[in-house]
C-alpha cells in the first residue's frame, strides 16, 4: 500500500504508459465530478479523502493487473462451453451442471459491448487500446470509472485465452442471433482462424428456441440471457451430438467478420440474419418518439427520468444495443438541444429529460 509520497514516486517509476494513461483519466472524472457538485448527494467521502483512497491502493491494483487472472488449468478439459457476456455463461453454467463429465469442462465468457464501438483488427493493441479509449468515454464515462484500469487487460485476456486452448479441445459457442452476440461470435471464429483441427460447434439459441413446442416460442428471441437453465439444458440435448463446422463454414464466417470489421459506423445492427455497422446516431429519431410517446401520457411539460426513457426503448427495440448505449444517445440529444434536461447527468436514474421547448 502507499503510504508516503516516496511511494508513489517509486510505485509511477514502475508504471508504463497505458497504467498513466489510465490513472490521469481517472483522476480528471473524480475532479469534474466533483467541480460540478454531482458527489455532493450522494457520497458522504470528501473529495480528497477519495483521491487519497485511489492513490493507496494504486499499487495493488496495478500488480493485480500484471498478474492477472489465474489461467485455468486446461490439460484434462474436453469441452469450452464460450458465451458472449458473464450473465449469460452463468445460465450455461447451470444448464450444463446437469450433465456429467463436469470436470472436463470449462466456460469462459467475451465481456465486451460489440454491438458499440469500433472495430478493425482487434489483434492489434493500438487498435483494442482506441476501442477502448472510445467505450470509456462514451459508456463508462459515469459509473463505471473501474474500467478505465481495467478494461483493456480484459480485453486483452481475450485473445490470449483463446490462443491458450488445445487444438484437439471441443469448442461450443453459444449465442443468440443479434448483433452484439453475433458479432462477439464472429471475433471468436476470427481469433481462432489458424487453429483449423479445432471442432467448433455453434449453439444458435435463436432458431432452437423457434423449435420449442410451446407457446413461448411464439415470441421472438433476442438475447441468450433471456433463457432459463432447463431451457438451455434441453437445447444441449438436441445439439451435443450435432457435426462441428466444416471448413467451408468457418472461412464464410472468418470473411464476415473481416467485412464487418472494415465498415464504418459505431453501432452494430441486426438485418435480414446479417450484422450491418451504421452511424451511432442511427436509433436517435426511435429515443425521441419513445420520449413523445411516454410525453402524451403526462402532464405537460413534465420531465421524465432518463432511466425510465432508456427502459421504454429497450422495450421495444428489437435489438441488442444495451442500456449504457441508450443512456449515451439520451445525453447526446441533450446536448444536440432536442431535448431539455434537469438534474445532473452523473447516471440515468439523477437527471430527467423532455422533449426541448416543451411547457
Amino acid at each position: 500500500m502507499i503510504q508516503s509520497v516516496f511511494d508513489f514516486d517509486n510505485e509511477l517509476h514502475q508504471m508504463n504508459e497505458d497504467e498513466l494513461r489510465a490513472l490521469l483519466r481517472e483522476l480528471y472524472l473524480r475532479t469534474d465530478m466533483a467541480r460540478s457538485d454531482k458527489l455532493k448527494d450522494t457520497d458522504n467521502m470528501s473529495f480528497a479523502e477519495r483521491q487519497y483512497q485511489l492513490f493507496s491502493l494504486l499499487h495493488q491494483e496495478r500488480k493485480l493487473r500484471q498478474e492477472g487472472l489465474p489461467w485455468p488449468d486446461l490439460q484434462n478439459i474436453k469441452e469450452i462451453h464460450i458465451a458472449i457476456g458473464e450473465s449469460p455463461l452463468g445460465s450455461v453454467k447451470v444448464a450444463m451442471g446437469k450433465f456429467p463429465n463436469r470436470e472436463h469442462r470449462h466456460f469462459f465468457s467475451l465481456n465486451d459491448h460489440y454491438a458499440v464501438g469500433p472495430l478493425g483488427d482487434l489483434t492489434d493493441a493500438v487498435v483494442l487500446q482506441r476501442r477502448h479509449l472510445w467505450l470509456a468515454e462514451k459508456l463508462y464515462l459515469t459509473e463505471h470509472g473501474q474500467y478505465l484500469l481495467q478494461g483493456l487487460e480484459q480485453l486483452k485476456r481475450i485473445g490470449l485465452f483463446i490462443n491458450s486452448i488445445a487444438e484437439e479441445t471441443r469448442i461450443i459457442i453459444w449465442y443468440a442471433n443479434n448483433a452484439h452476440e453475433r458479432t462477439g461470435l464472429l471475433y471468436v471464429l476470427h481469433l481462432l482462424r489458424h487453429r483449423r483441427r479445432s471442432p467448433i460447434q455453434l449453439i444458435d439459441t435463436t432458431k432452437l428456441f423457434q423449435a420449442f413446442d410451446d407457446d413461448e416460442s411464439e415470441r421472438d428471441l433476442f438475447r441468450l440471457g433471456e433463457l432459463m437453465p432447463d431451457q438451455l439444458a434441453s437445447m444441449w440435448k438436441k445439439s451435443m451430438h450435432a457435426q462441428p463446422l466444416s471448413s467451408e463454414q468457418r472461412s464464410v464466417m472468418e470473411q464476415e467478420w473481416l467485412d464487418l470489421a472494415t465498415q464504418p459506423g459505431t453501432l452494430r445492427l441486426m438485418k435480414d440474419h446479417v450484422v450491418h455497422s451504421v452511424s451511432e446516431d442511427s436509433l436517435d429519431e426511435f429515443i425521441l418518439e419513445q420520449v413523445k410517446k411516454l410525453s402524451a401520457e403526462r402532464e405537460s411539460g413534465e420531465f421524465i427520468n432518463a432511466a425510465r426513457i432508456v427502459g421504454e426503448v429497450l422495450g421495444n427495440l428489437s435489438q441488442a444495443v444495451g442500456d449504457s448505449f441508450i443512456e449515451y444517445r439520451v445525453r447526446q440529444l441533450v446536448l444536440q438541444g432536442k431535448l431539455d434536461m434537469e438534474g445532473s447527468p452523473r447516471a440515468m436514474r439523477f437527471y430527467r429529460v423532455r422533449i426541448a421547448g416543451e411547457m
